[in-house]
Formats: C-alpha cells, sequence, structure tokens
C-alpha cells in the first residue's frame, strides 16, 4: 500500500517529491528510499531553469524530509514509553548517540544526515536529550540538502548519458 502510495506522489513531480520527504522520514523504523526517486524525476525541468533544477528539488526534498522526521525528534521526547517498545541493542546505540549530541550537535547530526543510513535513532535520541528543535532541524538540513542535491544532479546529468550509453534514449 505505501508503495502505491509513493509512486502516486513521485508522479505528483515536485510536489509529490515534498510529501514524499514526509512520508518516507515519519514511518519510524520503516525505511523508504526517496533517493531512487529523486534520480529519475531531476530529469524532468519542472520550473525551466535548466541545469538549477535539481538544486530546487534537492532543497524542497529536504525541506519535506526534515519535517517528517520531526516525529522521530517527538518520539524521544515522549519519553520513556519510547524504550518500552525498543530493543536492548537499540537502548544502547541511543545512549552512544544521546552522548554525541551533547559533545558534536549540528555537525554530527549533519553527518549522519547525509550518510544513507535510517536516522530514526538520532531523532528519537534528539528528543530524549532535550536537544533543540531548531538545532536538529539545522543539522538535518545541512546534512541531507547536499546529499539530495547531489542524487539530484547525477539524475539529471548521469541518467540521461546512461540512458544513451545503453541505446536506450
Amino acid at each position: 500500500m505505501l508503495e502505491g502510495l509513493f509512486a502516486y506522489l513521485i508522479a505528483l513531480g515536485p510536489i509529490g517529491l515534498f510529501f514524499g520527504g514526509i512520508i518516507s522520514h515519519a514511518t519510524i523504523f520503516l525505511p523508504m528510499p526517496l533517493d531512487f526517486a529523486i534520480i529519475p524525476l531531476a530529469t524532468i525541468d519542472f520550473f525551466g531553469l535548466g541545469p538549477l533544477t535539481p538544486l530546487l528539488l534537492g532543497i524542497i526534498v529536504s525541506i519535506g524530509s526534515a519535517i517528517g522526521e520531526l516525529t522521530s525528534y517527538f518520539l524521544g521526547s515522549a519519553g520513556i514509553k519510547t524504550f518500552e517498545s525498543m530493543k536492548r541493542k537499540e537502548v544502547d546505540a541511543l545512549r552512544i548517540l544521546k552522548e554525541r549530541l551533547e559533545k558534536s550537535g549540528v555537525w554530527f547530526i549533519a553527518l549522519l544526515a547525509f550518510l544513507p543510513i535510517p536516522f530514526d535513532l538520532v531523532g528519537i535520541a534528539a528528543g530524549l536529550a532535550k536537544y533543540s528543535k531548531k538545532k536538529f532541524l539545522m543539522g538535518f538540513l545541512i546534512g541531507k540538502t547536499p546529499r539530495f542535491v547531489a542524487l539530484a544532479y547525477a539524475g539529471y546529468f548521469g541518467l540521461p548519458w546512461l540512458l544513451k550509453f545503453f541505446g536506450m534514449g
């Protein structure tokens, strides 16, 4: 069911990517890879801006994703009820993340947001640590925006080249 909804949102273009970003990052512990949706959509010049279109798409997806990621932050800020539903290994990972957040903050969040990993534990740890929402969102955007922009440019320049290389375009 989520796959069908996700495909529909992708078909809507930039608006769909925005809402896809919200949905894919609001699903706690059920990652939905948005990366593969950005690549083909970046080949379409939605805004008539040519090579600037991937930049705008990356920013749009990042903002939607940041809104969606607040769900894990708020889950963490809910506190003790979060621990009741978690496995021992996840609780240990949260403690380590919480310590890192207190030491490195925004840049640690940015690094983890840039990496292709499920980010939910970071949001939960930030919420548990009562880390600033503004700093959390800033770190998330600092990490995700370059990632999504890079993926969009990879699609914009790379996908047409690959299709041509394989005689499909």
